[in-house]
């Protein structure tokens, strides 16, 4: 499951949050996780780019938290907690893909990892991997020629 890093003043919030994702599999850490809690925007702000950062807002701060959002916070919910809100975002947040700035590799590095698992996956069989591809077996060839991985 995933590793959630909790920045939250207040006490009995924070010790729920911990129980609510404790319960659900996840693991708590004090540094490094894949979703951050916070209670607080700036926190958010800071974080957002390294991280998915999830706000927790009262109904006054709903306004400071869809700011937040629109310069990179992942999301925010509401507070008090309603039962398994937490749990659905934390799955919602991994779902959306990479992390902030945690998978930028250049296109073609993935087109050519891409066709290494086609490749694999059709023993080999350049003609076969090709048409799973959507392209030509010589184009296949010409970018399998530019690396010099191993093509199995």
């Amino acid at each position: 499951m995933a590793r959630i890093q909790l920045s939250i003043d207040d006490g009995p919030q924070r010790m729920t949050l911990h129980a609510t994702l404790e319960s659900a599999g996840h693991s708590i850490v004090e540094t490094g996780g894949d979703v951050l809690f916070t209670s607080s925007a700036d926190v958010a702000l800071r974080r957002a780019r390294d991280t998915r950062v999830i706000l927790l807002a009262t109904a006054s701060g709903v306004p400071e938290a869809v700011r937040a959002m629109r310069e990179g916070v992942w999301g925010y919910i509401f507070v008090p907690l309603q039962p398994g809100e937490a749990v659905l975002a934390v799955e919602r947040a991994l779902a959306s893909g990479p992390a902030p700035a945690e998978d930028l590799r250049a296109l073609e590095e993935v087109e050519i990892e891409h066709i290494h698992r086609v490749l694999r996956k059709c023993k080999n069989n350049q003609a076969k991997a090709a048409r799973m591809l959507g392209i030509g077996r010589n184009t296949l060839w010409r970018k399998l020629k530019k690396t010099s991985a191993p093509s199995d």
